[in-house]
Parts: structure tokens; sequence; C-alpha cells
């Protein structure tokens, strides 16, 4: 772990000498093409300046690059205690600058080119400039890192902070093994294991699939960023940011526990997380183009996610034509949704709804899929969107669900052959300030074929 950087030394209410340790833990650039022209982030603690690296990373994609933001900008620190961060803007008039998710109530000061805020808690965080809808800038702010491995340990596979270090795709780890990617190490490549368990991806560097073509359809399969196929147990991806894959970011078919990563995708299907039964991800952060989470099976969790919706995919996806696609009993809690860029774009019956579900396979059973405590920041195109469905699909529960924005679209709903839905609930879900229900009202609700029901 880096060194201590700062020690506050306070008096006990019993006069009682003791001393209370905080700190900041910033990281080196790997490489300087990578740094944003546009901002520069310092983080403060006790009047001692940190610099945060920034980066830049360019749209892989031409043909989606007028629907999209043409480039992503960010920064990860780790810290404990309060800080003061100061953003430097250049290109940009930073008057009107907000923060978001707006549920953390953090109230930016703007003085000439510079925003400054105060933090002490960790998260995830969409610094929303004016003019700056090409240029996003998101802050990640993390906890300090816990029970970093030790770099000796022959198990352990090391990537060493301050360069760029190229791995190929489908690097193989196996059972017991440790990849530790140190912040500001910058990974090229991708991470794989065929039917291992006790495996873990860690740190707070970068991995990514940065210059690799896009590659579509199933045959990309093996090739998501990290990719651990067939049965496994004890699998952890933890505090790394993924950007640029060429397909999926996370996918495993075991047990995984993911928490506090970064991903960011631009191509078509590049999807967020996906695990086996009874996995969970939390506290952690997607900006992708397709799904971010896909609850394709039994007792997987979602809670904490800040969720930034491009155009071509939903935050919490059900299904996509699979037999063995059947999501019973999972729960998606505390999210923040700070953006939907397919509000305004995309409102018909696709695949932009905040739950959604693609041609349900005929043997495929959704049963018992529940988000509360939803938050979100803009307009959005629909809550609800389920087409083409041909199996059995019954309670679903929105529970506190707000939509500070609009709804641009419909919810819908679309039947065929013996599918059937039952039991959509809606409990202290509001849109825009208003009251919305369940009650397949046609003002709201676009609903086609046989076997639909309350």
């Amino acid at each position: 772990m880096p060194p201590l950087q700062k020690l506050l030394i306070c008096l006990s209410a019993l006069g009682v000498p003791c001393i209370t340790s905080a700190a900041v833990w910033t990281y080196p650039s790997p490489h300087d093409d990578f740094t944003s022209p546009h901002y520069a982030v310092t983080v403060i603690q006790d009047g001692v300046r940190h610099p945060s690296f920034t980066y830049r990373h360019r749209h892989q994609d031409p043909p989606l690059m007028d629907r999209m933001s043409d480039t992503n900008h960010w920064t990860t620190f780790s810290f404990d205690g309060e800080i003061t961060v100061e953003i430097t803007v250049t290109g940009f008039d930073p008057a009107g600058t907000e923060i978001r998710p707006l549920r953390r109530k953090l109230t930016p000061t703007v003085d000439g080119n510079t925003v400054r805020f105060t933090l002490s808690d960790p998260g995830q965080f969409w610094i929303k400039i004016p003019g700056t809808e090409e240029h996003p800038l998101f802050l990640f702010a993390d906890p300090p890192e816990v029970d970093v491995p030790d770099r000796n340990d022959p198990n352990v596979i090391w990537f060493e902070a301050g360069k760029i270090h190229e791995i190929g795709e489908r690097y193989l780890i196996t059972d017991g093994q440790t990849v530790y990617i140190e912040g500001g190490a910058y990974v090229i490549g991708s991470i794989a294991a065929e039917s291992q368990s006790n495996l873990t991806v860690r740190g707070r560097g970068i991995l990514s699939g940065y210059g690799y073509p896009r590659r579509p359809g199933p045959q990309s399969i093996p090739y998501n960023t990290i990719m651990f196929n067939g049965p496994g147990t004890h699998q952890l991806v933890e505090g790394i940011t993924l950007t640029n894959p060429t397909h999926f970011c996370i996918l495993s078919r075991g047990k995984i526990t993911t928490r506090r990563v970064k991903l960011f995708g631009f191509w078509h299907q590049t999807d967020g997380w996906g695990g086996g039964p009874g996995s969970v991800i939390e506290d952690s952060f997607m900006k992708v183009n397709d799904d971010n989470v896909k609850f394709y099976h039994p007792d997987q969790i979602a809670r904490r996610l800040v969720l930034y919706q491009q155009v071509n995919g939903a935050p919490f996806q059900l299904g996509w034509g699979g037999a063995g696609q059947q999501a019973t009993n999972v729960l998606a809690e505390d999210i923040d949704i700070i953006a939907c860029e397919a509000a305004h774009k995309i409102t018909d019956e696709r695949n932009q709804a905040i739950l959604n579900l693609r041609n349900q396979n005929a043997a495929s059973t959704i049963d018992g899929v529940t988000l509360r405590r939803v938050f979100i920041d803009s307009d959005i195109a629909m809550l609800v969107g389920l087409t083409r469905v041909k199996g059995t699909v019954r309670n679903l529960r929105l529970e506190n669900v707000h939509v500070r924005g609009a709804m641009n679209g419909r919810h819908f709903i679309t039947t065929e052959d013996d599918g059937n839905v039952t039991g959509i609930t809606f409990d202290n879900v509001t849109i825009n300030g208003e009251p919305a229900t369940a009650d397949r009202n046609p003002q709201h609700w676009s609903l086609t074929g046989e076997n639909i029901k309350p």
C-alpha cells in the first residue's frame, strides 16, 4: 500500500492524546498520451495537494459518435477522512456545474475555471459541466485498499504502476491465482479462466482492450475483457477500471463477487456485468453501450451502483433468447442512474427500458425481480419493456423508484404464443414528480398479445 500521507492528531474528550489517521492515495500516469487536455484534478487534505492523473479515452465506434459522447475523461484516487476536490477546467466554462448522483447532494463552488467541492465518503461521480456532453468527466473516489496481496507470493501476478503492460487476448489464470493491477498501471489485453475457482483480479489500475478491433457476436465471448468460463466459485474482481472492451466487460459462468469496478465501453455489445447463480455486483460504475447488468440466473444481487445509460442497452436486462436464462429471486437496490442517452433518441419498443427483456425463450421463467430505491437523474425512455415474451414472467416489483425527468416513450409488453406476464407492481414510483402505476393505461402502456394480466 502507498505510504500514509497524513496524520491528524487530536485530543479525546478525556484529554488523553489520540491519533486518528487519514490519507490520500493518488496514482501515476502510465503514459502522457492518455492525459486529458480539459481537466486537471487535485485532491486536497489538511492543506496538502495531491494531483490525481486524469485520463482521456476516445470513442472507437465512429458510426455511433453522433449519438454518444465522443470521449471519456476520468480520474481515480483513494482516501480516508475529509477532502476537497479541485478541478481545473480548460476549454469550457464550468459555471452551472452539478455533481451526479444528485442524491449525494454535493454542491460545488465555481471560481473562474476552477470547481471545488468537499467529499467525506467514497463514490463514483459525474462532474456535469455545461457544454461537455462530448467530453464528460468522471471521478472515482475509492476507500483505502485493504489486504493488498504480497508481491512476492508466487500466486500473485503483479502489474507495476506507471507502466503499460501488454498481455494479449486471453491471458489465462488458474485456481488460486491473483492478478493485481497497481494504481497507475495500464494493462492491455483480456483475462480469462476455464472452469477455475479461487480467482482474484484487483487493484486500482486499468485493464483495457484499447487498440483491439471489435469482436461482435457469439464468437467474441472468449475475448470478453474478463471471462471466467465454466463452473467456478470464490471469484472476485475488485477496484479496477475496464475500458474499451472488444466485447463484454466482465462475464462469469460461475459465482463471482464484483465490487468497486468502473466499466467503460462504446461498441455495440459492450455489456457491463454478468455472473452465474448467486453472483453479486456492488459499489460500482458503468457507462457501457449495451446492457449494464445481466440478470440471467437465480439469486443475483446488484446494489449501490452508479449507471450512465448509453443508447444501445438497458440498465437491467432479464434475458435475450436463451432457454437457460432464468432470472428468479433477483434484486437491484440503491441504484443511481445519472444519465439516459436513449431518452431523446430511441423511445420505441426496443432495448432501452430501465428493466428490460428481449426475445424470451419459451422454456424460460422469470419470477421474483425487485428494483428498489432507484433514483434517476434525467429523462428516460421507459421504465419497463418486455418484448416477445414466449415463456413465463411474473412478480416484477418496482419499489421506491423515482425519475426526476420525463418518460418520453411508453412502458411496453409484447407476448407471443403461450407467453404470459402476471404480477407487475409499482409501489411508490414517481416520474417527473407524478405517481406512476402499473395500471396498463394505454396513455403510458403499450400492450400486445394474449395472457397479460395484473
